[in-house]
């Protein structure tokens, strides 16, 4: 097991296609990548809260004439 963050206990929040949920993938990511810095886990842990995440949909018109609407993500 790493020595920094583990997974949680019960695992990620998962969203209705059963894959985790944006903000869980964020932090899978984060602790996977926060387990090979050598960092101390103080400083880790400042780096590591988010207190938001913005979201915002963009309309695309597809080459059938169908339009769409694509939700995006930043952490």
């Amino acid at each position: 097991m790493s020595r920094f963050f583990a997974t949680q206990q019960f695992g990620p929040k998962m969203d209705v296609n059963q894959e985790p949920r944006f903000l869980e993938q964020v932090k899978l990511f984060y602790n996977e990548a926060a387990n090979m810095t050598g960092i101390d886990e103080q400083y880790l842990n400042l780096i590591k809260a988010c207190q938001t995440v913005v979201r915002f949909n963009i309309p695309l018109r597809r080459d059938n004439g169908t339009l769409e609407t694509i939700t995006c993500y930043r952490a």
